[in-house]
């Protein structure tokens, strides 16, 4: 049957918390079947998003990302098929990426992001003492997130993640 769904973290894991795309990620790989989901590691290397989802044939594409809603540090925030001006302002990368994504020319696609407000994101290696706290709970969203869209389950809720 193929993959069912690509995974990207984004972030800077030299700038704390805007790092926390690469960290989730990283995690993910313990959960799921390989056959089932592949997982990138893309970091700042933002670029390569375009061409591995347009390659890839497979529908449903989760990016993970720190996007600064200027809420509550470890908020989550989940959007699908968003609109590129959602997204622009709230990038915390000198190049926004998902300015880069033209997400008309991917129609057959389903692109969530799965966004965590940072709270500190100045130079230095590793989360915040709030994300660390939280990384464990903000993980299970992203697993059940995973999950729900594998198994092509329908959430209204969307597991208790603020949509915009």
């Amino acid at each position: 049957m193929g993959v069912k769904l690509l995974v990207f973290g984004i972030g800077n894991t030299l700038r704390m918390d805007d790092g926390i795309g690469v960290y989730l990620v990283r995690e993910l790989e313990n959960y799921f079947d390989k056959e089932e989901i592949k997982i990138y590691e893309i970091g700042t290397e933002t670029w390569r998003l375009f061409s591995i989802i347009e390659e890839e044939e497979c529908e449903n594409v989760v990016i993970v990302d720190a996007i600064n809603l200027n809420f509550i540090p470890g908020f989550v925030y989940l959007s699908k098929n968003p609109e590129i001006k959602d997204f622009c302002s709230f990038s915390l990368h000198e190049k926004n990426y998902l300015s880069e994504i033209d997400f008309e020319f991917l129609p057959s696609k389903n692109i969530y992001i799965f966004g965590i407000e940072p709270y500190k994101t100045d130079w230095g290696i590793g989360l915040s003492e709030i994300l660390k706290k939280k990384f464990n709970e903000i993980l299970e969203k992203l697993v059940e997130l995973c999950n729900s869209i594998i198994k092509k389950e329908k959430k209204d809720d969307l597991l208790g993640i603020e949509t915009l």
